[in-house]
């Protein structure tokens, strides 16, 4: 089916080549209270246009920035219920933000629903390169898709498998580490985070461009499910914890982007997967654990396990000296407590590095925000009994996490982002792939 946009603002002028007869098309927008607002959108009949094709009139109003544009493509894509190629009938406006919330407004999960509605509409559109439009909605469906995928069908093997799916026909190397290269590692937390599940751990690298002259770590947590150990959470806390791998999965979305738009940096993406579960062999509050690089840990809160799984990683990383780290995770709510659920937390141990991802997320439709790693708070998880303890209390909790992983990253530039909120806001239908597009945009800038 053949759709045109037409956008128009409050003045509804429209060229006499696009309309059949302009009195026929005011009395039209006077019926259905059509002012040329912002998000205005209402389907015009064909036989009003002179293309003879359904078009939707959207209202511009004032609408000027990115992220207006694409709330307006998101407006204009749920509305739109069928294949469909479209043609934007002006050329005067930004349609990049517009055709990615047309694009990213298809998304459907459906998987467990009796009745199968899981095919997604597939959009074209006319006199438009939208090959990396595509690309990025591909991968953030996939991210959405696993964070969504409820934790009974999320085992450590699915995951891999799902990873390997995503990667396949690319340039990525998947290279998978088992429970006993983990033991033979030292990879304290992430043994001490698995040992209450029966599903084994795993460590999961994805490698691409390794030749290249700039090379970044991507860490991304990897909690298939959190029960938060003995540490319990309450029923209602755990209903959202299939989520607790955004982390992992967005590292995933974010190097399959790189690699399948050809970015001239390399990239190496480690994500340690586990479950926080409660067993007779779980982690208990006053264990010590010992992580890669040899520090240790009073795990004083089972419940605070992102941050031992992630030091592994980060540790791991650092060996290799890589000219940025990164990692990203839901790791915790004090963050989101600071920032609402729509705003990303980032800190980093380099301010230009900081605010030039900053400066990225602004064209992706994120938001991110910078908190302080503020060197006072570090003695807030000082240990009596190890090197230090995995909480520093209530307060400051989102930057005693960020410090604790500091202790990880060695001499390299470092930057964490914490997605705890907007990761699951449900105005997405659960999960939103939130951070996968500033990473890309990051990225991309540096290559």
């Amino acid at each position: 089916m053949n759709i045109d946009i037409l956008f128009l603002n409050q003045e509804l002028k429209v060229s006499k080549d696009l309309i059949s007869d302009q009195s026929l098309f005011e009395e039209y927008c006077k019926t259905h209270s059509f002012e040329g607002k912002s998000n205005q959108v209402i389907a015009m009949p064909a036989s009003y246009s002179k293309n003879e094709n359904l078009t939707y009139l959207v209202g511009l109003g004032d609408i000027k920035d990115s992220q207006d544009l694409y709330e307006l493509g998101i407006n204009i894509g749920s509305k739109i219920k069928e294949d469909v190629e479209i043609d934007f009938l002006n050329t005067e406006i930004n349609f990049v933000p517009i055709i990615d919330g047309i694009l990213y407004a298809q998304y459907k999960f459906n998987d467990y629903k009796s009745k199968d509605e899981s095919a997604l509409n597939n959009i074209k559109f006319k006199k438009t390169d939208t090959i990396e439009n595509e690309i990025k909605q591909s991968s953030i469906f996939w991210v959405r898709d696993q964070i969504n995928t409820p934790a009974l069908d999320k085992s450590p093997e699915d995951f891999i498998q799902n990873v390997n799916n995503l990667v396949d026909s690319s340039s990525i190397k998947v290279e998978v580490f088992d429970q006993k290269w983990l033991e033979e590692n030292n990879f304290g937390g992430v043994l001490g985070v698995a040992k209450g599940s029966d599903r084994a751990p795993y460590l999961v690298v994805g490698k691409y461009n390794e030749k290249a002259k700039y090379q970044i770590s991507l860490i991304g947590k990897g909690v298939l499910f959190d029960s938060g150990g003995y540490s319990l959470k309450s029923p209602a806390g755990m209903e959202t914890m299939k989520t607790d791998m955004s982390g992992a999965a967005s590292a995933w979305g974010v190097i399959n982007l790189v690699a399948r738009t050809k970015q001239n940096i390399g990239l190496t993406v480690y994500t340690p997967i586990v479950e926080n579960m409660v067993s007779g062999s779980a982690i208990r509050p006053g264990d010590v654990l010992k992580a890669r690089n040899g520090k240790t840990i009073e795990v004083l809160n089972t419940d605070a396990e992102g941050r031992l799984i992630m030091a592994d990683a980060l540790a791991y990383a650092a060996e290799t000296g890589p000219d940025l780290i990164c990692d990203i995770a839901t790791l915790t709510g004090a963050s989101y407590v600071a920032l609402g659920l729509d705003i990303g937390a980032v800190f980093s141990n380099n301010k230009d590095i900081e605010s030039k991802f900053i400066e990225a997320a602004k064209t992706t439709y994120e938001d991110f925000h910078s908190l302080p790693l503020y060197s006072k708070y570090r003695k807030l998880i000082d240990s009596d009994l190890a090197d230090m303890k995995n909480t520093g209390g209530r307060f400051g909790g989102a930057i005693t996490a960020a410090l604790l992983l500091e202790e990880f990253v060695g001499d390299n530039n470092w930057m964490h982002l914490d997605i705890a909120g907007p990761a699951r806001s449900d105005n997405r239908k659960g999960a939103t792939g939130f951070g996968v597009l500033s990473l890309y945009e990051y990225f991309k800038n540096i290559s």
